[in-house]
């Protein structure tokens, strides 16, 4: 569960709601698969890669679909975008099949591969959802774009070298202590709503943890608190001397 979802489940009364803390990340590293809502699909920004034939593309496709079938797949690699966490949605009539090219695009390196339960055309219609029989697209055209709250990786480099944003930190001790931004102040997560006095009003906040989890976590309650906050989005290593890598 996301921290969005766990503060929507809040609202709407539930009382024990938690967050899986490994993320998306140690979810798929436990073998497991994302699946995608219809909203995602429809709106979210992605790759939507259709894994049927083109006949049976030909009768109905959600909008924005890329046309691959799946035993062309392996011989596309080049036509997916060169960054490797651009969001890819599969849709199959069979499940597998979008489970099997999630277990590829895996191996080609790209992070974010998830699945669309797709149930044909007329199931789709059915439930109002919008399919186009018109020609379906064979390119991929595809640009990243931050998520809410999120500083791009190179604002973020450049916040690290200015008195105007304060970095904060907010992996566990041990983390910290073992390489971490020059000027970052450790905060770890859940010591974070005891510790705000030590978080500056005046200055733009820019939080990180290492895979951005626990950095959306503090986005969000700091801006509930009324920072002036982003948070990094990334995968970051920093050494004891203060050298760092921040890469997607």
């Amino acid at each position: 569960m996301s921290p969005k979802s766990a503060g929507l489940a809040k609202k709407w009364g539930y009382e024990d709601v938690r967050v899986y803390s490994q993320g998306a990340p140690g979810w798929k590293k436990a073998g497991n698969y994302l699946v995608s809502t219809i909203d995602f699909v429809m709106t979210g920004n992605i790759v939507l890669v259709d894994l049927r034939s083109h006949q049976a593309v030909s009768a109905g496709h959600i909008p924005r679909a890329v046309n691959i079938p799946l035993k062309e797949l392996s011989r596309a690699k080049e036509k997916f975008p060169s960054s490797k966490v651009a969001p890819i949605v599969f849709y199959s009539d069979n499940i597998e099949d979008s489970k099997e090219a999630v277990n590829l695009a895996r191996k080609w390196g790209y992070k974010n591969n998830i699945v669309f339960p797709f149930e044909g055309p007329k199931e789709c219609v059915a439930k109002g959802y919008d399919i186009r029989t018109d020609e379906v697209a064979k390119d991929i055209h595809w640009v990243r774009k931050n998520g809410p709250g999120e500083i791009n990786m190179k604002d973020f480099d450049l916040a690290l070298k200015t008195d105007a944003i304060k970095v904060i930190d907010v992996r566990g001790v041990d983390e910290y202590e073992s390489g971490h931004f020059p000027g970052a102040i450790n905060i770890p997560l859940d010591a974070l709503p005891q510790r705000l006095d030590e978080i500056p009003q005046d200055k733009f906040i820019a939080v990180h943890c290492k895979t951005g989890v626990r950095g959306e976590m503090a986005y969000l309650l700091l801006k509930e608190k009324g920072y002036a906050v982003k948070y990094l989005n990334a995968r970051c290593k920093c050494k004891p001397d203060g050298t760092y890598w921040i890469w997607e």
